[in-house]
């Protein structure tokens, strides 16, 4: 595959100074809780919202397959049932298909607010990555320019997204019963199709809410994207999705309820934040900043004064950077958690660049 045929034109940045952000996703989440905690929770909390609504319907599901079970009869009780309920087992996984399919549905049309998230919640990560703090221009400014820019690739991702996974189980639950075998293999290869698919989407909607291309272009360097790092684009997008996997492994009892509380202080966030951060340090592999130390400063003085003032061999150098092939990648040292707050040199603007 042709990696150079990547374009990635046009940066959606024009609003804000774009730096060069050389923290890790952790140290990144740690400067924006500090310089923005308010905001920050306040984005969380929109972020939340988009998918509060899957997590209602789920939690009715399970309300009422708990109802149908009560409503069985129980053997031998007293005064009930003193007699076995013929075809008890079919008229209950009869009973629970229905239900499953019936709030399957419901799970996705609540799923279609994840669209927001997919726009406006990587525009305001994106903002982020750039100037180092969540609301440089405004939370609800960058989330109504990603919405504008990605609504329309959000909206078809979260619907693919949703009716895969629920056609997945659909077609297990009624394959089971005829050949148990033959779906659990079906499942397994099915679900390995569809994270590649979630895959592309999300690189998809990455790419649309940060360029501003033509669709045929952000499809092609979406799927390039996608095999270029596609080990680590998998185990981020699985490092993004820990949160629904944990609310299934804590369903039911006070971990659950410590794990919801978790989420609304920071779980909206989460996902943006893990998904959009890798895929800015993707991007900037191929329109990178250049650092340029502090000292560079003092050559924006007259040069008698300079020479005066700085010896020949403390003359500041332009950070060292090496090229492979067409693309130059910046040679970089990694930075401390508060690194923004005790170095400039942890975000570089573009106009550093300019000599």
């Amino acid at each position: 595959m042709d990696f150079s045929k990547i374009k990635l034109a046009n940066e959606r940045n024009s609003h804000v100074t774009k730096r060069l952000n050389r923290l890790n996703t952790w140290q990144f989440f740690k400067v924006i809780y500090r310089e923005n905690i308010w905001r920050m929770f306040g984005f969380n909390f929109l972020m939340v919202v988009c998918l509060l609504p899957i997590f209602v319907v789920l939690m009715l599901g399970s309300m009422h397959t708990t109802e149908i079970e009560q409503t069985l009869p129980v053997l031998n009780s007293l005064g009930f049932s003193t007699g076995a309920w013929l075809n008890l087992e079919e008229h209950f996984e009869a009973q629970i298909q229905q239900s499953n399919i019936f709030f399957g549905l419901m799970t996705v049309v609540s799923s279609l607010l994840v669209t927001f998230m997919l726009s406006g919640g990587f525009a305001v990560i994106r903002d982020a990555f750039w100037t180092g703090k969540l609301s440089a221009v405004g939370v609800f400014k960058s989330m109504g320019m990603g919405i504008k820019a990605n609504v329309l690739y959000a909206f078809v991702s979260t619907v693919v997204t949703a009716l895969s996974v629920f056609g997945i189980y659909s077609l297990y639950t009624w394959l089971r019963t005829e050949i148990l075998w033959l779906a659990i293999v079906l499942t397994v290869l099915l679900s390995i199709v569809a994270l590649l698919l979630v895959l592309y989407l999300m690189i998809l909607c990455s790419v649309s809410v940060t360029y501003k291309q033509s669709v045929l272009q952000n499809l092609d360097d979406s799927w390039r994207l996608m095999w270029l790092n596609i080990f680590p684009n998998l185990i981020h997008l699985l490092l993004a999705l820990i949160p629904i996997a944990l609310y299934f492994v804590f369903i039911g009892g006070l971990l659950q309820q410590i794990f919801l509380i978790v989420v609304l202080m920071f779980g909206g966030l989460y996902f943006p934040l893990v998904w959009q951060t890798h895929m800015m340090k993707t991007f900037a592999l191929f329109h990178p900043v250049e650092v340029k130390k502090k000292k560079q400063a003092k050559a924006q003085q007259p040069e008698a004064l300079q020479e005066e003032a700085t010896p020949a061999e403390e003359q500041p150098q332009p950070a060292k950077s090496k090229k492979k092939g067409k693309k130059t990648e910046n040679v970089i040292a990694d930075s401390e958690a508060d690194a923004y707050a005790l170095d400039d040199d942890a975000y570089a603007t573009d106009e550093d660049n300019k000599d």
